[in-house]
């Protein structure tokens, strides 16, 4: 018999009724995992059954764990219990702030424990409990088959670009956002020795003691990409933590001489630029990984985070852990990076994946190596499908589609749960011949929380998702705002949203805190296309290197603001010479009204695999 419960606590029906709010929320509406594992020990509580909350159990009953299970050894029930913790703090900060109980697991147990939140509440009507966590319905996506984006997309591209567009009240570009106290930001390693790998080993001490701090839920780290835009600048560290959004930053030395390490770290507070903490270690190359776990506690602790053994875990499990592994991934994401700044991206990503594969080898399991490694082949059939290069040999276009659906495969199955899984299984779907489930798959992914890589999918912006697509990149750059992929593709978004006023602001901020890329000139150009303000002589040309328009910039300002017969003879002389690819043929020819160019040359890309992805683009350009 279930024990009686003081009347100051919420009965079994209350709780019961306060989860399906937590369970049915948006928030929580794609964590299967959490909700069975949330659901499991509430009704263990309620049945006031403690021995289905012991560690052993949750394992055996919640995780599928066999009769082995240890778990001394697989911390699995530890990480999740925290992951929940986490994400029941967030819902309360958000969706549940005015529920009128509140659930939660107190550190250490696993027993959940029930509070009224606030008493007068209780009695909410069931019309507002229904409306707790009730998805808001989304836009709805036409029933269209790879042919029909040949012709009717390219058909509203252009009467999109011929219409006036409605110039909406100028939103913020990021969500309004205080410095939080509990933020921080951990700069590369500054290496003191010239070997040939010593960079890259500072680099890679640097990102593990990174990922140790970010999986505390308690503070908001700065992602990698941001951390490592000011390395080598030698700015006040104000003036960074200013740039990043951040209230701490940490910054650190290394010296190797053979075997023996000097590695010195500090944190210090930014508004005063006050050091709180250094330490110098001196240790063997053997203790590395034991000196970055060190480190990341220690920032930790000084910042106000209390370290259980669950906590030290999970700090513990996010690092690679392999030294001749982690340089090589750090050769890898610099060369990522750099193959991105040119034109012949594929051959230079060819290079990249040449340190990944040796990453991967000793350490299989690093999802952002695997998502990285996928680009090369998604440019790969991108370049083949457009027509901008051929087959090396026969059939190698349906093999680097296979291999590419297998990278990302892979990278979604070692994703945790969660928002990133879902961006990679929607690009990895965009490379699909096979679209069903489509609309679902782009609403899981552009739901807001998380901070994941994209790359493709900003492309279902034209599909009718461009206010969620523009939330969504709003979000990664406020986690992530020196991301340069991120902010050309707010812009572009911005404009497919019907805001080219924005999209302006966008990249004018991104260029203010130092960005720079060929797509962000693209982005201006669209925008400033869009709003009618081509005025300034030197946009009228061919874009930078490594431009998404590989044309005369002037047949779009000719055919939309200028002269139609001027923009229809450049584009002739483009469309007819040796550099027109099949993708940039539907974009001229659908801006100078050509629609039987346009699908002539969609139906050439419309018989090869991995079609949608190239016509997609197309439009979206």
């Amino acid at each position: 018999m279930a024990k009686s419960r003081p009347t100051s606590q919420p009965s079994p029906d209350q709780v019961r009724a306060q989860c399906d709010r937590i369970l049915t929320s948006k928030l929580f509406a794609l964590s299967n995992r959490l909700k069975t594992f949330l659901s499991f020990i509430i009704d263990a509580a309620l049945e006031d059954q403690a021995d289905r909350l012991k560690e052993f159990t949750l394992g055996i009953e919640v995780f599928g764990r066999d009769e082995t299970f240890d778990p001394t050894v697989d911390s699995i029930v530890r990480v999740e219990a925290s992951r929940l913790r986490a994400k029941l703090r967030e819902y309360y900060d958000g969706e549940g702030t005015n529920d009128p109980i509140r659930i939660q697991i107190p550190k250490g147990h696993y027993a959940p424990a029930f509070d009224f939140v606030h008493p007068a509440r209780v009695m909410a009507s069931s019309e507002q409990n229904g409306r707790a966590g009730r998805p808001e319905s989304s836009n709805d996506i036409r029933k269209w088959k790879i042919g029909f984006l040949a012709t009717g997309l390219v058909a509203a591209a252009v009467l999109y670009l011929s219409t006036d567009k409605t110039v909406f009240e100028q939103p913020a570009l990021e969500p309004a956002r205080q410095i939080d106290l509990m933020s921080v930001a951990v700069l590369p390693f500054v290496s003191l020795s010239s070997g040939a790998d010593d960079g890259y080993f500072a680099d890679g001490l640097t990102e593990e003691i990174l990922n140790s701090l970010a999986q505390l839920p308690e503070l908001q780290v700065t992602a990698r990409t941001s951390s490592f835009f000011f390395k080598g600048k030698n700015l006040p560290v104000p003036e960074i933590a200013s740039s990043l959004g951040v209230a701490h930053v940490v910054e650190g030395m290394v010296r190797q001489d053979g075997d023996q390490l000097r590695i010195s770290a500090q944190l210090i507070l930014a508004s005063d630029d006050v050091r709180l903490w250094s330490q110098i270690y001196d240790r063997t190359r053997d203790d590395v990984f034991a000196v970055q776990e060190e480190i990341a506690e220690r920032i930790a602790e000084v910042m106000g985070v209390v370290l259980d053994d669950e906590a030290r875990e999970m700090m513990h499990s996010a690092g690679i852990h392999d030294v001749e592994a982690f340089i090589a991934y750090q050769k890898g994401q610099e060369a990522f990076v750099n193959a991105h700044q040119g034109m012949n991206v594929s051959d230079a990503l060819a290079i990249a994946n040449t340190h990944f594969d040796h990453a991967l080898e000793a350490a299989p399991d690093i999802t952002t190596a695997r998502l990285m490694k996928a680009d090369l082949r998604g440019h790969v059939v991108f370049e083949i499908v457009a027509g901008t290069r051929d087959e090396n040999q026969p059939g190698e276009l349906q093999q680097t589609l296979a291999a590419l659906r297998e990278e990302y495969r892979l990278a979604a199955e070692l994703s945790p749960t969660g928002n990133q899984r879902d961006v990679i299984s929607l690009e990895r779907m965009l490379f699909s011949d096979s679209w069903i489930g489509f609309p679902f798959q782009i609403q899981k992914a552009v739901q807001p929380g998380g901070c994941p890589q994209t790359n493709w999918a900003a492309l279902v912006a034209s599909f009718g998702w461009a206010d969620q697509v523009v939330a969504k990149l709003g979000e990664t750059i406020l986690c992530n705002p020196m991301d340069t992929s991120a902010s050309f593709q707010l812009a572009w978004s911005y404009i497919w949203a019907g805001d080219p006023d924005t999209a302006l602001r966008v990249v004018a901020e991104a260029e203010s805190k130092g960005l720079s890329h060929a797509s962000l000139a693209d982005a201006r150009y669209w925008a400033l296309l869009a709003s009618g303000l081509i005025d300034d002589q030197s946009e009228l040309v061919r874009g930078p290197e490594a431009s998404r328009m590989p044309y005369d910039r002037q047949i779009l300002r000719e055919a939309l603001a200028g002269d139609p017969a001027v923009a229809r003879r450049m584009a002739d002389d483009y469309l007819s010479g040796p550099d027109a690819d099949d993708r940039s043929s539907i974009i001229v020819a659908a801006v100078i009204g050509d629609r039987e160019m346009a699908n002539e040359a969609a139906a050439r890309i419309d018989v090869l695999p991995g079609s949608a992805i190239v016509i997609s683009h197309a439009v979206y350009s």
